[in-house]
């Protein structure tokens, strides 16, 4: 397996990628912005290259596959981490997580934080996070639970 930085022409492999994942995974513990009307309707695939180009993109790659992708933006705030159901409880999200918090370090940037969801929240408790807020919005009819984490880097 190999950490790779996001390349222009991976967003088809890295959409499909994101849409598995919502859809296998836990669809009860994504929001409908998540599987419907936010984050995965963003269109054509210009709109999304540009997404991931515009922050530190990764991405995990086994043998021209991409199975993870995780995106930092630069005041620390994780916007996008996903491993293919085939391939968690491998430390693949680890070895992305580690990548993102290294390059935190080299930026100075003191504090990485998320939102996630309860399903995904024991990985990131189990890495250092901590709860800062349990948040329930309204978004399409539904309440999803999320949960607000952060971890502060040592300086």
């Amino acid at each position: 397996m190999e950490i790779r930085l996001y390349q222009k022409g991976d967003s088809k492999q890295v959409v499909k990628l994101l849409q598995d994942t919502v859809n296998i995974v836990d669809t009860q513990s994504y929001a409908e912005i998540e599987t419907g009307t936010g984050m995965l309707d963003h269109g054509q695939s210009q709109d999304w290259e540009s997404f991931f180009l515009e922050s530190f993109t990764i991405v995990a790659e086994i043998n021209s596959t991409i199975v993870g992708v995780a995106q930092i933006e630069d005041d620390g705030h994780i916007n996008c981490f996903y491993c293919h159901s085939d391939f968690r409880r491998q430390g693949i999200g680890g070895q992305l997580y580690t990548a993102l918090e290294d390059y935190a370090k080299t930026k100075r940037i003191p504090t990485i934080y998320t939102e996630t969801n309860n399903s995904d929240r024991p990985f990131f408790l189990q890495i250092g996070f901590e709860e800062v807020q349990k948040q329930k919005v309204l978004i399409g009819g539904k309440v999803p639970t999320h949960f607000v984490i952060k971890k502060d880097l040592p300086s």
